[in-house]
């Protein structure tokens, strides 16, 4: 190789280091993160809604696992999460197990008055509970409460999924749509009809187990314009660089 395209090579190499903006000014920044390591939950940081049928089932932490079993039991996070940069993700690591096991951003209607709205992963409920489901199927949902006493589906959309091992699930949001992944792969995407804060949690509607090993909200800043701008001039001498050497 020559010594100019070597030195081209090194001057790209060093452009796209120091004037490309996802590399060097979009890094995620944490702003919530419980890998249950603990012996107990933190109420500090999540709140618990068990009904009269999961009272014997409360959320309970052990191994590094947060255990979630019973009839309508939600584990949903005191702080709520709102889009402030370029985009907001929560994301989990969980073992599902049965059915109505459910994490993402969502409202409590239980705890909180107001629009229900929420963008979450939910499993099928198995047809002989009366659901239209079956086992190794998740849904990626999405509800909006205009203001009325109507729920509106704005997503449903079936994906399969082994049970009975872990998974990575992730929301989210940027500023214009939702996107559901599993293992780092997208699996749906909607348009995003909600501008508020909303809590990220992990519920389980049913009896079979539920076990989450960590959870985390983090948040992709918007660059500074100057990096945007320091960006823009980096990207456009590679492509000059790319030009010359056509010639």
């Amino acid at each position: 190789m020559k010594l100019d395209n070597v030195l081209k090579l090194a001057l790209m190499s060093l452009v796209f280091t120091l004037f490309c903006p996802s590399m060097s000014w979009a890094s995620p920044s944490v702003l919530f993160f419980d890998d249950f390591s603990g012996t107990a939950l933190d109420t500090s940081r999540w709140s618990v809604f068990v009904d009269i049928h999961g009272s014997y089932h409360w959320p309970y932490v052990a191994d590094g696992l947060l255990h979630s079993q019973g009839y309508h039991t939600r584990v949903d996070s005191i702080p709520a999460f709102a889009l402030t940069g370029q985009s907001l993700t929560a994301s989990a690591r969980i073992r599902l197990a049965g059915a109505d096991h459910k994490f993402g951003f969502a409202v409590n209607p239980n705890e909180h008055a107001g629009p229900i709205t929420g963008y979450y992963f939910d499993t099928e409920e198995l047809e002989n509970e009366g659901g239209r489901g079956r086992e190794g199927y998740i849904r990626a949902l999405a509800w909006s409460n205009p203001g009325d006493a109507s729920l509106i589906n704005l997503l449903d959309v079936e994906i399969p999924v082994t049970w009975y091992e872990f998974h990575e699930f992730a929301v989210e949001r940027t500023a214009s749509e939702v996107i559901y992944s599993i293992d780092g792969q997208e699996v749906a995407r909607v348009a995003d009809a909600f501008a508020g804060a909303l809590p990220v949690g992990v519920w389980n509607d049913r009896w079979s187990l539920m076990q989450t090993d960590w959870v985390e909200v983090a948040s992709v800043p918007i660059p500074a314009p100057g990096a945007v701008v320091l960006g823009s001039i980096g990207v456009g001498f590679v492509g000059w660089l790319r030009r010359r050497k056509a010639v």
